[in-house]
């Protein structure tokens, strides 16, 4: 096949700037399996280039995705042709082409010393609570959640991002749970490679990579590629962001803490992280604020021509516990009275196989979990307080997007929001994380290119699966660093196709792992879980984005649709998993 890629000659002013879809090819079919960017070579670098591993037309795909970044910044007159010979695996891709002029050089089109920026931003337990994830008609109209977000989330700041770059409306972790979960996005390992299944290291086992050894932390990674980078928050488990390098913030924790306990009896549970309330007093002592702030003077330096790019990561706390936020927060969300509280059914457990179970109950805090389903009125406190700890995160996040778009930085930079994971607020009987239902594992996800790219897709909706591992090789991909080896091992795939084209095909679901051999595969529709033991679920997510009916019966196995499905989803289980099978034993009341 032979493919010309157009010409590019001098526009006037006037005309359409070029963008991703400058040079992209029009077959892009799905990127299956994860063609790393270390075979992808700048496009000034290479004439004949042989690349193993991958079908030749998926090559082609993401070298075209790939060397439209490069042609963006400095490009004015190329003429590129393609020629793709399969043999076997192997690709040869014979690319000649102009000399790059640099002499032409605007604030849309920086000169090619100048890399984009990035600001990546990390939230703990977000669930899909938030403005632009939620289904507020349809919720309004019923009188209660459907399923999809929650119609009383105030996230104007997250929203705004979304209008700006890609919404991954089907976007999961990979461990719901945070340790494993920031250990994955992070080092761009799942927890099957890393081996690092859990809070606790007597869950791990011994990984076939080590983060921050056989693969780089994704901070370091670009640090390495010549970023200044800096933390700041909760970016890895425990605010433990040594390994990460760079310039770090104040030390920072889940606080502060009140003197006394707010809103959960001492005599239920003493710790102090098992709370919420109004606290602390004055917004300048609110952790996320804080730390917001000390990230907006870092963007508000300047940034000359010369300068290292800027590498930001910054990881607020709330809304996870404890659920602590200023009083004009809890003012502004929905009364006690008022608030929507999570779907939830009296026989939605009946269904379940009893390693599901044992799963959901092995959390930290069991008591004042349990204390808090007592009662409707607990409940609508807790659902309270975590609307209200979102929306002052949000106001947080505003601060910093405020100030980076007034800075020099403000048009090439990427911008990326996730959450670790979610949370549930009673469904599923449950109260906290660490299940491989939807509540624990679908989380926002925003990606956000420079304004410098005009053309590129705003506020625009991708359905298909997406994983947070994809944010490690994406980052590589957008910014056009140097590969090295490492980034073959990464188990992510560059979320650049979908970017540019949100409704492309998609193949792989997002998988999300919860101890070792316990996984959840999630596809544009389905939902199909298999545990450790070989029990099953199946859930339609969108005729019962609630998850209330396993599909699967253990007697009745003879559906051939039903089949196809779990066929199809199934193939994409790990297959060389590390670590035995941990059927969650401990759990069991003897």
């Amino acid at each position: 096949m032979v493919c010309a890629v157009r010409q590019r000659v001098a526009t006037p002013a006037k005309a359409k700037p070029w963008n991703l879809k400058s040079i992209a090819l029009v077959h892009q079919p799905d990127l299956g399996v994860a063609p790393h960017s270390s075979t992808i070579p700048s496009l000034c670098n290479v004439k004949s280039l042989p690349i193993a591993g991958v079908k030749a037309p998926q090559r082609l795909a993401r070298f075209s995705l790939s060397i439209s970044h490069h042609i963006d910044y400095a490009m004015t007159s190329v003429t590129a042709i393609i020629v793709l010979m399969s043999i076997t695996r192997f690709a040869y891709i014979t690319v000649s082409a102009a000399f790059f002029l640099c002499h032409s050089v605007s604030a849309d089109n920086p000169p090619p010393q100048t890399r984009d920026h990035v600001l990546l931003i990390t939230i703990d337990d977000l669930n899909d609570w938030v403005g632009c994830l939620s289904d507020k008609d349809a919720s309004a109209q019923a009188g209660h959640l459907t399923g999809r977000g929650h119609p009383q989330a105030s996230t104007p700041n997250m929203d705004r991002l979304a209008k700006r770059g890609v919404l991954f409306t089907n976007a999961h972790c990979q461990a719901p749970i945070c340790r494993p979960s920031r250990t994955s996005f992070m080092s761009g390992l799942r927890p099957t490679t890393s081996g690092i299944y859990g809070n606790r290291p007597k869950y791990d086992a011994n990984g076939t990579l080590k983060p921050g050894k056989d693969v780089p932390w994704l901070t370091k990674r670009f640090e390495q590629a010549g970023y200044q980078t800096f933390t700041a928050g909760k970016i890895l488990h425990g605010s433990q962001n040594k390994p990460l390098g760079g310039t770090p913030c104040f030390k920072t924790n889940q606080g502060p803490y009140p003197p006394k306990k707010l809103g959960v009896p001492a005599e239920v549970t003493k710790p102090g992280v098992w709370d919420f309330g109004v606290y602390p007093k004055t917004e300048k002592e609110y952790t996320d604020l804080r730390i917001a702030r000390w990230t907006a003077g870092n963007i508000n330096k300047p940034n000359k021509s010369g300068d290292k790019p800027r590498f930001m990561a910054l990881g607020f706390y709330n809304p996870h516990l404890p659920l602590f936020a200023p009083k004009k927060w809890f003012d502004a969300a929905p009364s006690q009275k008022d608030v929507l509280l999570a779907a939830m059914r009296g026989d939605d457990m009946d269904d379940l196989p009893a390693i599901a179970k044992r799963i959901a109950s092995r959390v930290s805090f069991a008591a004042p979990a349990a204390w808090v389903r007592e009662t409707e009125d607990r409940l609508r406190l807790l659902t309270q307080a975590y609307l209200a700890c979102t929306s002052a995160m949000d106001d947080s996040l505003g601060e910093v997007i405020d100030a980076l778009d007034k800075s020099d930085m403000a048009n090439n930079t990427w911008i990326i929001v996730l959450s670790d994971h979610g949370w549930h607020l009673g469904e599923k009987n449950h109260i906290a994380k660490q299940t491989l239902w939807t509540r624990s594992t679908r989380v926002p996800l925003i990606i956000v290119p420079p304004k410098r790219l005009k053309g590129t897709p705003r506020g625009k909706r991708c359905e298909r699966p997406a994983e947070l591992l994809d944010v490690y090789p994406t980052l590589i991909d957008v910014a056009g660093i140097k590969p090295i080896k490492s980034d073959k091992h990464l188990d992510g795939l560059s979320l650049l196709p979908w970017i540019n084209n949100p409704a492309a095909e998609k193949k792989r679901p997002a998988i999300t792992t919860i101890y070792s051999h316990n996984h959840s595969l999630v596809g544009d529709r389905y939902r199909y879980t298999r545990y450790a033991d070989g029990s099953e679920e199946l859930y339609d997510r969108f005729n019962d984005p609630h998850e209330f009916d396993n599909l699967i019966d253990p007697l009745k196995t003879t559906d051939k649709n039903q089949q196809a499905i779990i066929k199809e989803l199934a193939a994409w289980i790990p297959s060389n998993e590390v670590g035995p099978p941990d059927l969650v034993d401990d759990r069991v009341k003897r």
